[in-house]
């Protein structure tokens, strides 16, 4: 009874094919596996704007504070900002019950022992620490200038909803970042708050100076903003609507190394009339 075996010409050529199709599929399995990690966050941010919609309506549609203090924005830096400070993903926590929807999954720092330990809590902390750290480090960085801004006492005083003027291109919320490391890479986690490209027609008392804008390993680059998907962002607009739009998007309309506004109908910030 003849037998045939594989010869070591058929073997390396069916070996070659393998290889060939694993370097042309394993791409395509990375992209596919990111795309999915897009939706998620969009998905995210849609129950993220439907919760701050859900809060509003219950306090006589103000928006969401960025935070809730006795002492205003010095109180982060108390010895216990837990006690003190419900950050806004705190207060719309009871709408939404779900903490994972405040991290972005292409995040490599959104983890619980990586955002108390950029606030420096030790990392087996629980209760009111781990809820702040959570809040502090949500990778939505909120719109203060311009929904929740400083008053002179230096708390937050949120607008009312109806006074915006355009809110479908008035950011809400953006994909944030604590820090960064060397040339653009993310650190800590995200950050609670974004500041906008420019100080016009925003009634906060206080602003950290313009964008770092040319530096690439600052996180104020674009004010705490960061585009995980490397070219492209995630907003979250008043009215409620979310989408994902080139990196530039953020300063349209201004210039983020002067801190000006040259095209008020192209600025997605806020600050035009009602």
């Amino acid at each position: 009874m003849n037998r045939r075996a594989f010869t070591l010409i058929e073997l390396l050529v069916v070996i070659a094919i393998i290889a060939i199709l694993a370097a042309i599929l394993f791409p395509v399995f990375a992209q596919a596996k990111e795309a999915a990690k897009k939706t998620v966050n969009l998905s995210n941010y849609k129950q993220d704007l439907t919760a701050s919609a859900i809060y509003m309506g219950d306090v006589d549609d103000m928006e969401v504070p960025l935070q809730v203090c006795p002492g205003g924005y010095n109180d982060v830096f108390a010895s216990n900002p837990e006690e003190l400070i419900q950050t806004r993903a705190q207060l719309i926590f009871p709408y939404t019950k779900n903490w994972e929807l405040q991290h972005h999954p292409l995040d490599p720092n959104a983890k619980d022992s990586t955002n108390l330990t950029a606030v420096g809590f030790p990392t087996n902390s629980t209760g009111k620490k781990l809820e702040y750290a959570r809040g502090l480090l949500s990778d939505h960085g909120y719109n203060f200038f311009y929904l929740s801004p400083f008053n002179a006492a230096g708390a937050f005083a949120p607008v009312s909803g109806t006074s915006l003027g355009r809110p479908a291109q008035t950011i809400a919320i953006v994909d944030g970042v604590w820090d960064k490391t060397g040339d653009r890479a993310p650190s800590g986690g995200g950050n609670w708050f974004v500041q906008a490209p420019s100080y016009w027609n925003s009634t906060t008392a206080f602003w950290f100076g313009p964008w770092d804008f040319n530096n690439k390993a600052a996180g104020f680059q674009y004010g705490f903003a960061y585009d995980y998907s490397k070219g492209r962002i995630t907003l979250g607009f008043a009215d409620g609507h979310a989408k994902s739009m080139p990196t530039p998007s953020l300063w349209a309309g201004a210039d983020p190394n002067t801190s000006s506004v040259y095209d008020p109908d192209k600025y997605l910030w806020g600050g035009q009339p009602n």
